[in-house]
């Protein structure tokens, strides 16, 4: 049930689904455009799941039974939870949430398949979020009359590469993107810039991630590649 990876091929990050995370929040809260969630409750999410499905997978009457819960009770929460504070105040209400489903069947915790069905909306939450800001980086970008657009960034470049860092900057008439990551090489020692390339969606400000450019320890060649990358600029 976990969020989908960076992979290999084509990716999707849009109005349903976790993409590359959103601008870094407090120590305290995990952020997407200004809006906080506390770590706490992520962590409670994932521990919650990690607990339920292996438990189930074992049982394939209570995989089935926790799947169909689980399914009926996100439905629920986007109909009612149409942003975070609302998926935090459902959160607080735990096992409550499925009260008033049928009898759950002995081995299934009420509150586990309550955190699992927010874990899920939260993703759902922050790909829209995520899709959200980067409509608006664009229509920034395109007021003032700029080609590209950061339209995503995540860390800071002064801490890479110990502490990962990346940065999506888009066309602003084509949606066409450059993805730029920093993190250490095999030694831990020397940045490595990776460049993949991207699109956004005009329409829905959702994420595709395409073929990957290349990876670049050495600085010039990185700056060349970018370059290379984004042709419309001087």
């Amino acid at each position: 049930m976990a969020g989908p990876g960076s992979g290999s091929g084509p990716q999707n990050y849009g109005p349903t689904s976790a993409g590359p995370p959103g601008r870094c929040g407090p120590p305290g809260a995990a952020a997407v455009g200004g809006r906080e969630i506390p770590r706490a409750v992520l962590r409670a999410w994932d521990e919650a799941e990690a607990r339920l499905f292996p438990t189930v997978m074992a049982r394939p009457d209570l995989y089935q039974q926790s799947i169909v819960m689980i399914q009926h009770l996100l439905g629920q929460l986007r109909d009612t939870c149409p942003d975070l504070p609302a998926l935090l105040a459902a959160h607080n209400r735990g096992g409550d949430l499925v009260a008033e489903a049928d009898p759950l069947a002995p081995g299934i915790q009420p509150d586990l398949v309550a955190a699992a069905a927010c874990a899920m909306r939260y993703r759902e939450l922050v790909g829209t979020l995520a899709a959200q800001d980067r409509l608006a980086a664009l229509a920034r970008a395109r007021s003032e009359g700029r080609p590209w657009a950061v339209v995503e960034e995540t860390g800071s470049v002064n801490h890479a590469p110990f502490v990962p860092y990346q940065r999506i900057e888009a066309e602003v008439g084509t949606g066409r993107a450059v993805i730029i990551s920093i993190g250490p090489d095999e030694t831990l020692s020397r940045a490595v810039h990776r460049l993949d390339r991207g699109e956004i969606d005009l329409a829905t400000g959702a994420l595709r991630i395409g073929e990957a450019i290349g990876s670049y320890p050495d600085q010039d060649a990185f700056a060349a590649a970018l370059r290379a990358a984004q042709p419309e600029l001087p």
